[in-house]
């Protein structure tokens, strides 16, 4: 081998090399426990039913004030969005799988044929149905029964949400959710604290039963996150790395409402 061959082989080596190392860097650097998923990455998963039909995407987790998922939208048919007809699939439903064909991808597979949701009128997005569709559910059996409530939130309206304390002042926001399909539940909120622009936040885990979410000054436009925590306290505890997510959620900094 010359000395051109020599030195093309040692730049080949140490490029595959430097490709493996920022491959394996970037698989270690967003770390989320196993059965732990961010809301945000949910979003856009396809709906596909046992004969493989497309049937859409998931549009949104829906929950109530205890954290429950109480249904996922299922957002069918239309053009980017438009025309589309929203579907309340029950939480016991939102099952990940592989998608047929391409392991890398992950897919939901519902009980309902395609032209089921053809001739289902679906519901208005203003106006959420208080449970989910029994559509989805396979013959002969039912949805378990849940206190119709009222206060239901999308996931997607939560993100980017101001969270204050209790005497007022800024604290953060809502960065994303964590979920749990398994226990179709909330496990935390992902709070940002501090400046993201200098790189100078940390984050925390909200645990449910400390967040509320209303108006400190009465007025219905200035609804907010609302968490019993000092600044102080914000300040001298540790925190978590954007990227690095905990199992549970700080308990011990955040005072149950």
């Amino acid at each position: 081998m010359n000395r051109m061959h020599r030195v093309f082989a040692l730049t080949l080596c140490a490029a595959v090399a430097a490709g493996v190392v920022a491959a394996a860097d970037e698989a270690a650097k967003s770390q989320i426990p196993e059965g732990i998923f961010k809301a945000s990455a949910l979003i856009g998963i396809p709906f596909r039913n046992a004969k493989n039909e497309s049937l859409g995407k998931l549009d949104d987790l829906v929950v109530n004030k205890d954290g429950k998922i109480v249904y996922g939208i299922l957002s069918h048919g239309g053009v980017a969005g438009v025309g589309d007809k929203l579907f309340a699939v029950p939480a016991s439903q939102l099952v990940l799988g592989d998608m047929r064909g391409n392991p890398e991808k992950k897919q939901f597979t519902v009980n309902v044929d395609k032209s089921v949701l053809d001739n289902n009128p679906g519901f208005n997005e203003k106006d959420l149905p208080s449970t989910p569709s029994a559509i989805f559910m396979p013959s002969g059996t039912s949805l378990a029964a849940s206190p119709a409530t009222t206060e239901l939130w999308r996931i997607r309206k939560l993100t980017g949400m101001n969270v204050k304390n209790t005497a007022g002042e800024d604290i953060g926001k809502v960065s994303d959710i964590m979920v749990s399909l398994k226990n179709a539940k909330v496990v935390y909120s992902w709070m940002s604290y501090g400046s993201r622009l200098t790189g100078t936040a940390k984050y925390f885990a909200v645990p449910c039963d400390a967040m509320e979410l209303k108006s400190l000054t009465g007025k219905p436009s200035d609804v907010n996150f609302v968490v019993d925590v000092s600044r102080s306290a914000l300040d001298s505890a540790a925190g978590h790395d954007k990227d690095h997510f905990p199992s549970e959620p700080d308990k011990t900094i955040f005072k149950r409402k």
